[in-house]
């Protein structure tokens, strides 16, 4: 069921907004594998609807189970700057690495009237001392002031973008802001001295995954003033399967048994082909002049688990789907 103490909040367009009172913002993360130690995330769901987004399995703790409530209930994390402010306070952050945006967007447009995000960074400006990392599609970032935290803290921002064809952008990102403007707010927070990464993620196989694509966006990149770009393949767990292979089907019908080789028994690509989308980002990243000792990022945030504490149910592919929608 829902948390008792969400309220509803006046809706736009089909989308519903959701009061959520929190006591805690800063969650820790405790997966060794990952560079980041604590997260925060200021909504829970995210209006932009990228069909392969995996973290549509969060609204399913809430007993909500429809792939599509992520992206029309959307949850308003009130009051959490109180919480933050009063966490940092009394937690020794340290050196650790802040992630702000690992499971939604922090600027989805829930963002310009609710501002969660603003106020957590005015928090953080305050404190300093810290290493924040944020990660974002949306050009809004670039309204709000990042260079007193930049004096005081560590700070890097992260812009996702898979694809500079707007045509598919629109498809696979009905809601998102269009490649041209996230790679003009990247170039206005490099130019202000704020370190920017592109992150490819993920590579879609047989619709982002192809040379001529990617070398395109890695060229958008150096010319915007990224410090790199970090990529890493699709990978497909149950709620996120549930949106995305009715869509593959619907658009893409000659992939279907291809997505069903590669993820009908197994959340992730297979090995052979992360090997091949290396090997093509090395090569162009290096003609690019970007740093190649490392390409893939294996340290994502998707793999940082389910949020505040709560385990994650596993379910394989096909019980996902069902056994009659597994594609054919």
């Amino acid at each position: 069921m829902l948390e008792p103490e969400a309220a509803p909040l006046a809706p736009v367009r089909d989308v519903e907004f959701l009061s959520m009172p929190v006591r805690q913002i800063l969650n820790r993360c405790a997966n060794p594998k990952l560079r980041f130690r604590w997260t925060i995330n200021p909504y829970r769901g995210c209006e932009f609807g990228c069909v392969y987004c995996y973290a549509r399995y969060t609204h399913e703790f809430l007993e909500l189970r429809d792939p599509m409530d992520f992206e029309r209930r959307i949850f308003v994390k009130e009051r959490a700057a109180e919480a933050l402010a009063r966490t940092l306070a009394h937690t020794p952050v340290g050196a650790d690495v802040i992630a702000l945006g690992t499971a939604t967007d922090p600027y989805q447009p829930a963002e310009r009237r609710f501002g969660v995000t603003r106020a957590l960074l005015a928090v953080m400006a305050r404190v300093g001392g810290l290493d924040l990392s944020i990660t974002t599609k949306s050009g809004l970032i670039a309204r709000d002031l990042l260079g007193e935290i930049n004096a005081r803290s560590r700070l890097s921002v992260n812009f996702s973008l898979i694809t500079l064809d707007r045509r598919l952008q629109r498809a696979l990102e009905p809601r998102a802001p269009r490649p041209s403007i996230r790679l003009a707010a990247l170039q206005r927070l490099s130019a202000a001295g704020i370190r920017c990464n592109v992150l490819m993620m993920p590579m879609i196989p047989g619709i982002t995954d192809d040379a001529g694509g990617i070398e395109a966006v890695i060229r958008a990149a150096r010319r915007a003033g990224a410090a790199n770009v970090w990529h890493r393949a699709l990978f497909l767990k149950p709620a996120a399967a549930r949106r995305f292979i009715p869509f593959i089907r619907e658009k893409f019908p000659a992939l279907a048994a291809r997505f069903e080789d590669y993820y009908g028994r197994s959340t992730y690509a297979p090995r052979a082909y992360d090997e091949r989308l290396d090997a093509i980002f090395r090569t162009l990243k290096r003609g690019c002049g970007f740093d190649v000792a490392a390409s893939r990022d294996t340290r994502s945030a998707a793999d940082a688990g389910p949020p505040d504490g709560i385990a994650q149910r596993q379910l394989s592919f096909g019980a996902a789907l069902g056994a009659d929608a597994r594609p054919r």
